[in-house]
């Protein structure tokens, strides 16, 4: 249990460190205005600080930076956040309100304003369909010998293939097979559809197609998938290598490896509310001494997603904690619009 000034002690060594990346000496606490203590009492404080996990000694210094340990207890305890990013919220409300038609390019374009504003990495997932049914099956015919299969979901989604019409196929005879697949299929989950299709197609009801059944099963099938699997918005990938703690090529080579693996990926979005992770918390080899900063994001009871920040551990979290909120409040209500 520390005692309230030891408590004081270790916010003013923390907000220091994030700011300078350079270890913090008893000289400079006397200095900070609610520090109203000798030398002696902050030197013995911090060792005591020091034996009890939540500081470090380095070799060249006789200052201390904090610990991982020293971090999870500012995070806990001692943060505020910081009103002067209130500034940035305008902005933030500006680039949705641009994109409020075309959600996924606001997504991707807020997660780009992220990583600016903490000139961190910053990611986002989802939103995820878990719900999905198809409303409506149709085509738009683009040459003699090609349209695009149109695939409409019930919250408004749309994917969409480009097929190849075979010789002895009319867009007559296409049109009439679409609407056969649009009275199959409406009103079906995904997963059950794709079954309905694969069965409809072993008993040849759709006989006019029989020639290229298996362009037309893959076009629905790729359709199908794309609105399962994970949009991943990835911004500012090299930022993390301008922080002074990241200057190794090795550490770069594996941070790089680990988002193409998409390990983070794995790891945000597993629980509710916001969630900040240390090194060892997450157990992936290139993420010592850095952090993970996640929130999800709610759209309705299907549909959600999780927005988050990688930085180092010396991160100035009450600035990016109270951003991510923002962020992820007003990206639930566009999709509400």
């Amino acid at each position: 249990m520390l005692s309230s000034r030891q408590k004081l002690i270790l916010k003013a060594i923390i907000d220091e460190y994030v700011k300078t990346a350079q270890p913090v000496g008893s000289k400079f606490l006397t200095q900070v205005p609610y520090l109203t203590f000798s030398s002696a009492t902050l030197r013995y404080d911090m060792a005591e600080l020091e034996t009890l996990g939540y500081l470090e000694k380095t070799h060249t210094s006789s200052g201390r930076i904090p610990s991982e340990l020293g971090y999870k207890y500012y995070v806990d305890h001692l943060v505020t956040r910081d009103s002067d990013v209130q500034s940035s919220f305008p902005m933030i409300d500006d680039l949705l309100k641009q994109h409020q038609i075309k959600r996924d390019q606001a997504i991707e374009e807020a997660v780009k304003l992220l990583s600016d504003l903490t000139n961190y990495t910053a990611l986002a997932v989802g939103p995820t369909h878990d719900s999905l049914t198809i409303k409506k099956v149709d085509f738009i015919p683009l040459t003699e010998t090609s349209a695009t299969l149109l695939i409409v979901t019930n919250q408004g989604h749309v994917e969409h293939q480009t097929i190849s019409i075979p010789d002895g196929v009319s867009i007559t005879d296409l049109k009439e097979t679409i609407k056969t697949l649009d009275e199959l299929l409406a009103n079906k989950e995904l997963d059950e559809a794709s079954s309905i299709l694969k069965e409809s197609l072993m008993k040849q009801d759709l006989k006019t197609f029989m020639d290229f059944q298996t362009q037309l099963m893959a076009s629905f099938i790729e359709a199908f998938s794309k609105f399962s699997e994970e949009n991943v918005y990835l911004s500012g990938m090299t930022r993390m290598f301008d922080q002074p703690e990241f200057d190794n090529t090795g550490y770069i080579k594996r941070f790089v490896e680990m988002l193409d693996r998409r390990d983070l990926v794995k790891l945000i979005g597993q629980q509710d509310g916001l969630q900040v992770r240390f090194g060892s918390d997450m157990k992936l080899i290139p993420m010592e001494n850095c952090t993970l900063i996640s929130i999800p994001y709610q759209i309705n009871a299907q549909e959600h997603g999780t927005i988050a920040v990688i930085g180092p551990n010396r991160m100035p979290y009450g600035k990016v904690i109270p951003l991510l909120e923002y962020i992820a409040l007003n990206i639930g209500k566009l999709y509400k619009k």
